[in-house]
């Protein structure tokens, strides 16, 4: 009684299930001359249409959610399925839960797509092979679908996600397409591991995108620019790879908040651009072998950060016309232009590598920057810059270059240069040219051709700097007026201050010992230059041209604490490194710290006046340098120009680009 009760309740349970389709799912094998396309009008949630090997004619539409298509071998080569009409999609997908995999798909004709998926959520196309289709696969307004591990060859998009969100497109091979991957309007999208090549436009599309990761793909020998991101924001680019494009290899127009990090920029004309695209983040990129390595025009806010920049021909880091930028931390190597910046304010360049390239640190019409902490090694220049002023150069070093440590040429006024290393240089450590108001302070140039060179540039103020061992002069003015010398150290050079052709400048507080030829040199031409307090040892101290007029060599008595120590500043002292120096051997029978006499100041017809004496132990000692005495003296009017090699035609057009000729191809 109780068997015959359960019997009854199972077979009402079957029959109940069979009225709701549970249960009915099924696996159907389609063979060589049936149509695929009758199965799947005739199948139902949960059915696995199995394509034997062949050929098969079709256009293909699917409603039914829950379907899986695939090959029964996975092997895409032998299972091809080629629309019958060219003017069809080969796949219509309208349905969500879908799975096309293992099958080739070819001739999907203008505008048509292998598979096309429209609002259609959570489908899968995998392992397949689509050549010869105007678009490859194609998303709309579909979400959360994978796009994984397809082939798809000579057509126009490979990719087509238009206004289709969360989707995934990872390790796809494209190739011979106009564009390969391409996302319009959609946002929070990911494309990984993808190969894209052979693009007769760009690999990788981005237009009017948000929130998009592109992560570790390979974007290679495209015919315009490898990655192309125009009007989208906070986007994500990681890891990618773009080689020997033949515009750009990652390039974003009108796109804000963007983060690239780790990708490398290989071999194309145009390492990394981003043009009108502020408020972005570059960090850890490698870009090497470019035209430009990485160039930001018009985009400010931008920082750039651990970067390697290695033999890009035109410039390593640029800026142009963009402002509050931070370039840090990055090695740079091999670049005509190391961090170059132009027409650009207000930005921060700290503690950057640059080396063996043109110029290192390059500033074209560009104020009120902040460059600390860089090192600039066997370039041609350090640093050099133009037409720029309001600077902070601080704490950086400019060595063994080529030519000079760090230029300041035609109207370059009003820097602020203060801590710098400039050592080793071929020609000058620090060289001004037209350039006014700037203040150069406790700097150490050492070993150079020349130390500190100023010609033709007035007002400017040179503090404490600690200027040795530089072969022909430590501080050499020419043509310039109105300068400040202030508590310099400029000796064991052959000259220590030279003055040709400049008059009104102050020279007070140096220390100029130890000089071959001579510690102060003034030609005929210079006047009116006040010289008082200064601290002289050398062979010969003073070098004097007659003819000039106006010059002073010592102040006023007054109180204060002179460079000997004395209680009294008036002229300066004037000893020699054998003991036998003026104001070694002349009584101070007051004891204020100024000579008895006057001291004659060689043949020009000038003396000081109030000469210095060492006051108790404050005269420093001073070990005399094996320095040649018979190095010719400079004609009169020497001007400096026979090694002044600073281009001083050079106007970096090369790097004003503004792009016009860059253009794209979203709808095309």
């Amino acid at each position: 009684m109780n068997i015959n009760r359960v019997f009854a309740l199972f077979l009402a349970l079957v029959v109940f299930s069979s009225a709701l389709g549970i249960g009915a799912a099924a696996e159907i094998t389609v063979q060589p001359g049936q149509s695929i396309q009758d199965v799947l009008n005739s199948s139902v949630s949960g059915d696995e249409i199995i394509i034997s090997p062949g050929n098969y004619a079709d256009n293909l539409r699917i409603t039914t959610g829950d379907i899986t298509v695939r090959s029964a071998s996975g092997n895409p080569e032998d299972t091809i399925v080629t629309a019958a009409s060219p003017a069809e999609d080969v796949f219509y997908v309208e349905a969500s839960n879908v799975t096309i995999t293992g099958l080739g798909i070819n001739g999907a004709g203008y505008d048509r797509a292998g598979v096309y998926l429209i609002r259609s959520n959570n489908c899968i196309i995998e392992n397949n092979e689509f050549l010869n289709n105007a678009l490859g696969i194609y998303l709309k307004n579909s979400t959360y679908n994978l796009i994984l591990n397809n082939t798809a060859v000579e057509g126009k998009r490979a990719v087509n996600v238009e206004r289709s969100n969360y989707n995934t497109i990872s390790g796809n091979n494209v190739s011979d397409q106009r564009f390969g991957i391409y996302f319009l309007i959609s946002e929070a999208n990911i494309a990984s591991n993808n190969q894209v090549s052979g693009s007769v436009d760009h690999g990788i599309v981005l237009e009017s995108c948000s929130d998009t990761s592109l992560v570790n793909n390979t974007v290679s020998s495209n015919e315009d620019n490898g990655i192309h991101i125009v009007g989208s924001t906070n986007n994500s680019l990681t890891g990618n790879t773009a080689d020997s494009n033949l515009v750009y290899g990652i390039y974003l127009r009108d796109s804000n908040g963007n983060n690239l990090t780790d990708n490398k920029a290989l071999n194309n004309s145009r390492g990394i651009f981003l043009l009108r695209s502020g408020e972005s983040e570059l960090s850890g990129n490698e870009v090497s072998n470019n035209r430009n390595g990485i160039l930001l025009t018009s985009a400010g806010n931008s920082s750039i950060l651990y970067s390697t920049v290695l033999q890009n021909n035109v410039s390593g880091i640029s800026l142009l016309n963009s402002t509050y930028c931070n370039i840090s931390e990055n090695v740079l190597s091999g670049n005509t232009l190391g961090i170059d910046l132009a027409f650009s304010s207000n930005s921060t360049i700290v503690n950057n590598n640059i080396q063996e390239g043109g110029r290192g640190l390059n500033l074209q019409d560009s104020n009120y920057n902040i460059l600390v902490n860089n090192t600039a090694l066997k370039n041609r220049y350090g640093a050099y810059l133009l037409r720029s002023g309001w600077n902070v150069f601080s704490n950086n070093i400019a060595s063994e270059s080529d030519d000079h440590g760090i230029v300041l040429e035609n109207s370059s006024n009003s820097n602020e240069l203060s801590g710098n290393t400039a050592d080793s240089n071929r020609a000058y450590g620090i060289y001004l040219t037209g350039s006014n108001n700037n203040d150069i302070s406790n700097n150490k140039v050492s070993e150079n051709s020349r130390g500190i060179y100023l010609m033709t540039s007035n007002g400017n103020a040179l503090l404490n700097n600690t200027v040795l061992n530089n072969g022909e002069y430590a501080i050499l003015l020419a043509y310039s007026s109105g300068n400040d010398i202030l508590e310099n150290e400029a000796s064991s050079s052959n000259r220590g201050i030279h003055l040709s052709t400049s008059d009104d400048n102050t020279l007070s507080g140096n220390n100029i010992v130890s000089n071959g030829v001579s510690g102060l040199h003034m030609t005929s031409t210079s006047n009116n230059n006040t010289f008082f307090n200064n601290y002289l040892n050398n062979n010969v101290n003073a070098d004097v041209k007659q003819g000039s007029v106006g010059n002073v060599w010592n102040t006023t008595k007054t109180k204060g604490t002179s460079i000997t120590g004395g209680p009294y500043l008036g002229g300066n002292f004037w000893g020699k490194p054998d003991g036998t120096g003026f104001s070694q051997t002349t009584a101070d029978s007051d004891v204020d710290g100024i000579a008895d006499g006057e001291f004659n100041i060689s043949n020009s017809g000038y003396a000081d006046y109030l000469p210095l004496v060492a006051v108790s132990d404050t005269e420093q000692p001073v070990i005399p340098e094996n320095l040649t005495d018979d190095e010719p003296e400079m004609p009169e009017n020497e001007t400096e120009t026979n090694i002044n090699t600073t281009e001083t035609n050079t106007t970096e057009t090369t790097i004003s680009e503004t792009e016009t000729d860059t253009y794209e191809n979203e709808t095309a």
